[in-house]
């Protein structure tokens, strides 16, 4: 006879074949979206109809409210490891980062309970971070994949939660410097189109600025991601670029923070013949640096020091939790 509906909890079901294991029929739901098969079910006399859920991933909330999407962190891909016809139990586990995708979804037959036992959700910090595309170049938003793995199953303890606090301001400095040199990389390339006069001028003043509070950002980022080992273990080293870039990144900073002082030659107070150089912008619009006296921060050098600092930030958050 043919089949194109069953019933669930009173209400009618479109169902289409998965697949056929000798006499039994493996039926599911039409996923949404998809097209109706072009025939019905056929079923014969000897068959056994088995409609089932197919479970494609688990997801981590915030809430236990079943549908509050507000409490969704992320998902993670479900393999199915046996099934329990006598206590009605599918059981369940994530799949690891490093295993291929299965090839069909996990089925929990109706009626039947998904269960998770223990050890079987196992969360990756990369799992956490493909979440998240990068940008075009490359960079990805590091705050959130830090929240995210830090938020499950932190330990307790004052030291930790500092920690948390620690490495999710690093990450925030570091995700703001990198959206704001994506501005001044734009604004320089653009630069070049406006027509001489107080148009240029103005776009210049806002690139400048956009500097001042880029480098502050980056600064802070980096400076904070090198001493993160003197705070906690982490086994990863501290990348060279990041450790090169330290006492530069530290001059401009503090020029552009205390800019009042630059702005009548001192430094700390004092007159200091290099205090003024942090107005010349002719190495910034000639050659693509910032300057101050003899430190020099190339804007090519830039962006793979956000993704060091980026990466070695992820490494030891990931660390952290082990």
């Amino acid at each position: 006879m043919p089949l194109t509906h069953l019933d669930q909890d009173g209400k009618p079901v479109r169902v289409v074949l998965e697949e056929r294991l000798g006499n039994e029929l493996w039926v599911r739901p039409l996923d949404a979206g998809e097209p109706e098969p072009p025939a019905p079910i056929l079923v014969t006399p000897r068959d056994i109809v088995v409609p089932f859920t197919p479970i494609h991933s688990t997801s981590l909330n915030t809430s236990p409210t079943v549908g509050d999407t507000a409490s969704f962190m992320f998902s993670i891909p479900v393999i199915e490891v046996r099934r329990d016809d006598e206590q009605r139990k599918t059981f369940l586990r994530t799949r690891k980062l490093d295993e291929p995708m299965p090839t069909k979804r996990a089925r929990a037959p109706w009626g039947y309970e998904a269960v998770f036992e223990e050890g079987a959700v196992v969360v990756e910090i990369e799992w956490i971070d493909q979440q998240f595309p990068p940008d075009e170049d490359g960079y990805a938003s590091l705050a959130i994949t830090l929240w995210t793995w830090l938020s499950v199953g932190p330990p307790p303890g004052t030291a930790y939660e500092n920690l948390v606090r620690y490495l999710l301001a690093a990450a925030r400095r570091l995700d703001l410097a990198h959206r704001q040199f994506q501005r001044i990389r734009r604004d320089l390339d653009e630069l070049g189109n406006l027509p001489p006069g107080p148009q240029t001028r103005r776009a210049v003043f806002d690139i400048v600025g956009e500097i001042e509070m880029a480098v502050v950002a980056l600064s802070r980022a980096v400076d904070m991601a090198t001493k993160l080992p003197n705070l906690t273990t982490v086994p990863t080293p501290v990348p060279a670029s990041m450790t090169a870039a330290v006492k530069t990144l530290t001059q401009l900073r503090n020029a552009y923070e205390h800019i009042e002082d630059r702005a009548q030659g001192q430094v700390w107070g004092k007159p200091d013949p290099v205090a003024l150089t942090i107005f010349d912008w002719t190495s910034l619009l000639m050659d693509g640096a910032i300057t101050y006296g003899p430190h020099r921060l190339e804007l090519n050098a830039i962006q793979p020091l956000l993704l060091d600092t980026r990466s070695f930030l992820k490494t030891a958050a990931g660390e952290v939790k082990h």
